[in-house]
C-alpha cells in the first residue's frame, strides 16, 4: 500500500498541472473554484511531506550504513530529522507560508483601499499560485508579474487607456503566468544568472 502511494507521488506535477489548467479553462467559475483549489492543493502538499518523509525514513532504515542514524543508534531529532526538514519540508512548507504573507498583505491592503486594488479572489489566485509553483519558482512569479504589470501599466499610459494612478487589473494574468512559469521551468534555470541565483537559494 506504502509503495503504491509513493508512486503516484511522481504524478503530482502532472496534478498540480491538470488543476491549474482546469481553473484557467473555467476561469468564469473562478469565484467558486479558487478556494477550493487552494484547500486542495495544500492537501495534496501535506500529503506530499508526510508520505515523503515516510519514504525517506524508510531508506535510511533498509540501508547498511544509514540505519545507524536512526533509533537505537540515535535519535531522530539527532539527524533525521534535521535531514528531512532541509530535503523535504522546507522546499513544501516555506512557499505555502510565502503564499499566506502574501494572502494577507494583499488581504490588508484590499481592506484599507476599499478593494480598490484587488477583487476579492484575486489574493486567493496569488496564494494558489505560489504553492502550485513552490520554491524556488514562486520568486521568478512574483519579479515576473511586476514586470509584466510595470509595463502593461506604461503602455496603457502611453495609450491614455488609464490615468496615472488608476489600478491596472491583473486578474487574468495571476494563473496563465503561474502555469507559464512551471512548463518553462527547465528553461528558466538555464538563464544566465537567473538560473545561478535560483540555485543558490534552492534547499
Amino acid at each position: 500500500m506504502l509503495s503504491f502511494l509513493l508512486s503516484i507521488l511522481e504524478y503530482f506535477p502532472f496534478i498540480y498541472f491538470l488543476i491549474t489548467a482546469g481553473l484557467i479553462l473555467a476561469f468564469k467559475k473562478i469565484k467558486q473554484l479558487i478556494k477550493p483549489a487552494v484547500i486542495l492543493i495544500l492537501g495534496l502538499k501535506i500529503f506530499e511531506v508526510i508520505f515523503k518523509s515516510i519514504n525517506q525514513y524508510l531508506i535510511f532504515k533498509n540501508s547498511d550504513v544509514s540505519s545507524f542514524l536512526l533509533p537505537p543508534y540515535q535519535n531522530l531529532n539527532q539527524f533525521f530529522f534535521q535531514y528531512i526538514s532541509y530535503r523535504i519540508i522546507y522546499p513544501i512548507i516555506f512557499p505555502i507560508l510565502i503564499g499566506l504573507l502574501f494572502l494577507f498583505l494583499t488581504k490588508i491592503a484590499n481592506r484599507f483601499s476599499e478593494e480598490r486594488f484587488f477583487e476579492k479572489e484575486e489574493p486567493w489566485m496569488i496564494f494558489y499560485a505560489i504553492i502550485f509553483l513552490g520554491h524556488p519558482l514562486w520568486i521568478v512569479y512574483i519579479f515576473l508579474i511586476f514586470i509584466i504589470g510595470l509595463i502593461l501599466y506604461l503602455a496603457q499610459l502611453i495609450f491614455k487607456k488609464i490615468n496615472f494612478g488608476q489600478r491596472l487589473p491583473l486578474y487574468y494574468f495571476w494563473l496563465p503566468i503561474a502555469l507559464l512559469i512551471f512548463l518553462f521551468q527547465n528553461f528558466v534555470f538555464y538563464i544566465p544568472y537567473v538560473g545561478n541565483f535560483l540555485n543558490s537559494i534552492n534547499f
